[in-house]
């Protein structure tokens, strides 16, 4: 509780500089949470209730000590939710199987996939002992269901993202008091991830013409809104380990 008796929650959003991560940190500032954003780059928003920390999640032992740092730096007692959410992410390599290079491949994965494993597992470890709701979103995607010539590498990891979702929310049926984890697959959406996929190729990416389109036809949907599902869906008694997509909102 705050000096005036409101309950206080705690929100840790990665990838909050721009995006939907932006957007989600917006919407929670909105809500009354305090929100710890995390990035490589500066954040866009600005507010008395956030923290901005600067990390490279894609190097993990970074990403370890940033989160150890913000836990030694928080009171888990003093707030009545805690949530973790997954965001940052990339779409690169666009390349098909035998093509990328190592080291993109490397850092494909370790932020898309090992980042958010470590983190759940830090988050799942320091808040043990307590009794508010904690849960953890992982940002996933169609990709993960359905195959695109040029996105092995995206495709897999967030099938992987997936996988560990409904895992950990299997594991955390017979625990007292347990972390609630779910996936949240976005949409389509207008950020730079779409730009970054409308300036690939053909030969790399064999639906390019498809995503050119969905600009050219107003059909990705803003952030804001993308935030506000997500945002809603957190408030209500959702299933773990459960794989939701914006699609059932619509």
């Amino acid at each position: 509780m705050d000096k005036e008796g409101r309950r206080m929650h705690l929100s840790i959003v990665t990838g909050a500089s721009k995006g939907l991560g932006a957007a989600i940190a917006e919407g929670l500032l909105q809500k009354g949470h305090i929100v710890h954003a995390v990035s490589r780059t500066k954040s866009e928003v600005s507010h008395e209730r956030l923290i901005r920390h600067e990390a490279d999640l894609t190097q993990l032992v970074e990403t370890e000590k940033w989160f150890r740092q913000l836990t030694e730096s928080v009171q888990a007692r003093d707030f009545t939710s805690i949530t973790l959410i997954n965001n940052a992410g990339m779409v690169t390599p666009i390349k098909r199987a035998g093509e990328a290079e190592l080291e993109e491949l490397r850092l494909h994965y370790d932020l898309n996939l090992l980042a958010p494993v470590i983190l759940s597992q830090l988050f799942t470890k320091w808040l043990k002992p307590y009794k508010g709701k904690k849960s953890i979103v992982n940002i996933s995607s169609g990709a993960a269901k359905n195959p695109y010539k040029g996105w092995s590498a995206y495709c897999s990891s967030k099938a992987g993202l997936d996988m560990f979702t409904k895992t950990f929310g299997f594991e955390q049926e017979d625990q007292s008091d347990p972390v609630k984890m779910i996936s949240f697959s976005p949409g389509i959406m207008d950020t730079g991830m779409q730009e970054v996929i409308r300036s690939s190729s053909k030969k790399d990416f064999h639906e390019i013409e498809r995503f050119k389109t969905y600009q050219t036809e107003g059909k990705l949907r803003s952030t804001p809104y993308v935030a506000g599902v997500l945002l809603d869906l957190l408030e209500t008694d959702f299933e773990n380990g459960r794989v939701y997509d914006i699609k059932e909102f619509l």
